[in-house]
């Protein structure tokens, strides 16, 4: 896969990961969910960021790469 779709996938799970979080801790349950969220969302971005020749992306690099994915998928339907 390219850097730029698990980037944007690590960046896109976190959001999920905190929510299920905050219901975790709502309900009073475990939040393992949660965790292999964040904890994979981590790890996807970590990973591009180290192994990218160009260094990391930035904040400011989301709705780019967001935009240029969509782009990508809808070319290729």
């Amino acid at each position: 896969m390219d850097a730029e779709i698990l980037f944007l996938l690590g960046v896109y799970l976190a959001p999920l990961g905190f929510v299920s979080l905050i219901g975790a801790w709502a309900h009073n349950r475990r939040p393992v969910l949660a965790g292999v969220l964040l904890l994979g969302s981590a790890a996807l971005i970590a990973y591009v960021a180290l192994t990218r020749d160009a260094g990391p992306f930035g904040l400011n690099d989301i709705p780019d790469l967001t935009i240029a994915l969509i782009a990508r998928l809808i070319a290729n339907l």
